[in-house]
């Protein structure tokens, strides 16, 4: 996200104001806001040794703070032009620097940054000094995070709801990029949906866990992008079962189209499996079919699905709502049952 300041004063030197990338505080711990802007005439231009090298030096300071009877500056970070072999036509350059900010400092638009010129060669710091005054955003931050129950005993013959809550406390220009839960030690994980309860802010989704998942220390991950930033929160909890001597299950499930107009169909398909320790169709399954409008928490039935030989399975369906969509292989007396991953529909 960038943000143009608005100039206090203005100086020959430079042409407009600087730009602002990622004006906004970090979740935790530290980072900086990057901000670039144009000098005019960078370089000596008459004939000799000094000819293509930077005319001044460039200087940086800020504070978080403006209104303060005595503002308190601190160094920015700066990058100096580099020497040239030929004078840039037109005869300008970018100039890049940084700001730091951190989880601690409070998000305003009392932040002010000053740049000032001095002679190439100069040690002091400029006596006069051009002000930007910015705006630094609060931060992207996850409260509430819970796993519900934080240790999962799975059981026999049986699947384990695992609820994921949070609430999201945005800033602006955030997009929930991801969501899910995965295993720290092996491949294993499950896709949770993306979407917010009515208010904008909650978060819940559920996964269903069985004695084919993976046992020891899993997480929840909450992925948001933000400019040109990423944010990963995650709440660890634990998962551990007992033995069975149950054949697994698994399904693969898709859908197409996944943004369909009102009234118009989309296919569901995929292959369910079942097996010991290796993968087989599982032949005549009926599964179920169930279905969850955006915004809310329940999943209703929405008809059965039947596998031929090939553990094929296929529906045609014409959605009415945006929403999720599941298949369930429920267990029987000697395969465990399982839920697919969920599939989101768009009606336009």
């Amino acid at each position: 996200m960038a943000i143009t300041a608005t100039p206090a004063s203005a100086a020959t030197e430079f042409s407009g104001s600087p730009t602002f990338v990622d004006s906004f505080l970090p979740p935790s711990g530290s980072s900086v806001i990057d901000f670039s802007i144009k000098l005019v005439d960078p370089y000596i231009t008459t004939a000799g040794a000094d000819l293509g090298k930077p005319a001044k030096k460039i200087w940086a300071r800020y504070t978080k703070d403006d209104t303060a009877t005595t503002p308190t500056y601190a160094n920015a970070n700066i990058t100096q032009p580099a020497n040239v072999t030929a004078i840039p036509n037109p005869h300008e350059v970018i100039v890049k620097g940084s700001v730091p900010a951190s989880v601690s400092d409070t998000p305003s638009d009392k932040w002010r940054l000053q740049l000032g010129l001095t002679a190439p060669d100069a040690t002091a710091e400029p006596t006069s000094w051009t002000s930007f005054e910015f705006v630094v955003a609060a931060a992207t931050k996850v409260t509430n995070f819970d796993i519900d129950p934080d240790n999962v005993t799975l059981k026999s013959g049986s699947s384990v709801d695992v609820g994921v809550r949070a609430i999201v406390e945005k800033a602006g220009g955030e997009v929930f990029k991801d969501a899910r839960v995965e295993s720290d030690s092996t491949s294993d994980y499950y896709s949770l949906q993306t979407g917010f309860e009515a208010d904008d802010k909650t978060y819940y989704d559920y996964v269903s866990m069985d004695s084919s998942t993976a046992t020891g220390r899993w997480q929840a991950k909450l992925t948001f992008t933000r400019g040109t930033k990423t944010y990963e929160f995650v709440k660890s909890f634990n998962v551990s079962k007992g033995t069975t001597s149950k054949a697994k299950s698994k399904i693969t499930f898709k859908v197409s189209p996944t943004k369909v107009k009102k009234g118009k169909s989309v296919k569901m398909y995929g292959i369910v499996y079942r097996g010991y320790t290796s993968w087989g169709p599982w032949k005549k399954k009926i599964l179920k079919l169930y279905f969850k409008k955006k915004g809310t928490k329940t999943w209703k039935f929405a008809g059965y699905i039947g596998a031929n030989n090939s553990g094929k399975f296929t529906k045609t369906v014409k959605p009415k709502y945006d929403g999720y969509w599941r298949v369930g292989a429920f267990a029987t007396s000697v395969t465990l049952g399982k839920w697919s991953s969920y599939k989101y529909v768009d009606v336009r």
